[in-house]
Formats: structure tokens, C-alpha cells, sequence
């Protein structure tokens, strides 16, 4: 049966060790039901800026239907805008910036793998700091989920430090400030780009710094580079599940005619999770893309009369 303790305060008492370096946020925490993290990240952040919602309510927002096991960051972010909180989605993150925006009072979502070597992508919202871990309410693993620099980045490099942080337009400003360089989408790329690509050059048997590389060069408008990026991230055993959390490579591969490729690799995953639906959409899509194809590469048999 789940466990719902929401108005639990999740503060120094639950695992950070006392000392001037520990901080932590009062936010609520609850169990999730099948396939839900989404849905409880959602209540947990509403919760703690005031605004009430139960997990039943936030899935049935967030989901087709019972059958859709996957909600997005993008997703999520809307769903929180829609109660009056604005969002800011970004990755490149790491664990000092996480520290930073935890002690200026902002809880910051994170998606990384569920454990490590499991390829489950899961939501987990960091509530607490000290000078040698993070602390989040994990809907899954618990309330007072520990990690230490290395293991939190360790489960966040397949996600490219993805973040998401929700709050109250008269914060802007102090976000803005706190984030610096960061606020501005555009140059963020291009510093996950500069990252990405020295970490190549440096390990070109890194999958996952493949993988940041053309998810950034995808955002920064060069799908040919992207395309390629993702390509060598696959060559190299990019996991099934991640193309099911993450659909970057079906858009860059449909951009630059790869439809082939994305049909191949997306009914590969819908073998595995056939409620997919955003795989469902990019073989759809490439199916298009390629019968288009077909067509101007086909001479009219007709010639060119009427």
C-alpha cells in the first residue's frame, strides 16, 4: 500500500549531519504508484510553493492514459507552468550549481538513471546540501535519498545533467543572477558543446559525451553534426531505454533524411515498451519523411504532360 507522507518536512532530521555546511528545504515527500515519478515530482514541487495537488490528479494531467509509462521533463514543465510558476530546463548541470540553487531556496529536479547500471530513467527532486552530498526526495528510494558528488554525477551523465527548477515570477531576477551565463539558453549550448567536445577528443569511447555532443549541436541548429554525434553514441551501445526517455536522435536523424535509421531504432524500442508514445510519433514521422522520399526520387512514368 502506498505511504503518503506529504506534509512530512524533510529537514536536517532526516540524514544530513549537523554542521554549518548542511542546508535544507522543507518539501513534502510521497511513494509513487506504478510508472509515477513524474506525477509525484509534480506534487512535490507544487507543494512547496504553496500550491496543492494530489499524485492521482497531477498523473491524470500528465498522462494519455494508464498505459503511458513516460512522462518528459518537458512535459512536467508545462504541467508546472500551468499553476502560475514559471520554469527554467536546462542541462550541463553539476553538483556545485545544484548546491548553490538549493541554498537560494529553489528545489531542483534532476533526471538521472534510477540506480546505477539500471537504465531507468527517474525524476528525483534535491532538497538538501552539505559539502559532500546531495539529498532528494526520491519517490522510489526514499525520502532521504544520499549521494555523494561521484555517484550523483555518475547516475546524471546519461541524462547530460539535466535539470529542472520551477518557481514564482517575482524570483526571476534572483534566479537569473545566481545562474549567470547559464540563463541564456543559446550560450548554454555552446558551453556543453565546447564541454562535450574535449571530452570526446579526450575519451572518444565516452557514449554519453557522444550523446551531449549532439544534443547540443541538435539545439544550436546543426542537425548534419547532431545526426552524426548521435550516430556514434549508438555505434558505441547507447542503451535501448534511453531513446525512449530521450528522442533527440529521431529528430536529427528525420532532419537530415536518416529515415531509415530512425524507423530501425525506434521500432527496436517500441519491441520493448510498446506503449511508447513519443516512439510511436518519430516512426511516424520518419515513415512520412521516406514515402516522401520515395516519391521525388521516383521518375514520372507519365511524362510531363497533362
Amino acid at each position: 500500500m502506498m505511504r503518503s507522507v506529504s506534509t512530512l518536512l524533510l529537514t536536517l532530521a532526516l540524514g544530513l549531519p549537523a554542521g554549518a555546511q548542511s542546508f535544507a528545504l522543507r518539501v513534502g515527500h510521497e511513494e509513487q504508484q506504478l510508472n509515477n515519478c513524474g506525477p509525484v515530482t509534480a506534487k512535490v514541487v507544487l507543494g512547496f510553493w504553496g500550491k496543492a495537488v494530489t499524485q492521482a490528479r497531477a498523473a491524470e494531467a500528465l498522462k494519455d492514459g494508464p498505459d503511458d509509462a513516460h512522462v518528459s521533463t518537458a512535459e512536467l514543465a508545462e504541467y508546472l507552468r500551468s499553476f502560475g510558476l514559471r520554469t527554467l530546463h536546462r542541462r550541463g548541470g553539476t553538483p556545485e550549481l545544484v548546491r548553490r540553487l538549493v541554498r537560494a531556496g529553489f528545489p531542483v529536479v534532476v533526471q538521472q538513471q534510477l540506480k546505477s547500471g539500471d537504465h531507468t530513467g527517474h525524476f528525483r527532486t534535491v532538497y538538501g546540501v552539505d559539502d559532500r552530498a546531495l539529498y532528494s526526495s526520491d519517490s522510489l528510494l526514499g525520502a532521504g535519498l544520499k549521494h555523494d558528488d561521484a555517484a550523483f554525477e555518475k547516475l546524471w551523465q546519461p541524462y547530460n545533467g539535466e535539470y529542472l527548477v520551477a518557481y514564482p515570477p517575482d524570483r526571476e531576477g534572483e534566479l537569473r543572477a545566481l545562474l549567470g551565463p547559464v540563463w541564456d539558453e543559446q550560450a548554454h549550448w555552446r558551453g556543453i558543446e565546447r564541454e562535450r567536445a574535449a571530452q570526446v577528443e579526450k575519451d572518444p569511447e565516452d557514449l554519453y559525451a557522444w550523446w551531449g555532443l549532439g544534443q547540443a549541436r541538435l539545439k544550436l541548429g546543426q542537425p548534419e553534426a547532431a545526426a552524426a554525434a548521435f550516430s556514434k553514441a549508438a555505434a558505441l551501445g547507447l542503451p535501448n531505454a534511453h531513446y525512449w526517455y530521450q528522442q533527440e536522435p529521431f529528430e536529427a536523424w528525420n532532419q537530415t533524411g536518416q529515415y531509415e535509421l530512425t524507423e530501425r531504432v525506434a521500432r527496436r524500442v517500441l519491441e520493448a515498451w510498446p506503449s511508447s508514445k513519443e516512439a510511436r510519433r518519430y516512426l511516424a514521422l520518419a515513415q512520412q519523411g521516406r514515402a516522401a522520399q520515395d516519391k521525388n526520387r521516383t521518375p514520372n512514368a507519365g511524362g510531363a504532360g497533362n
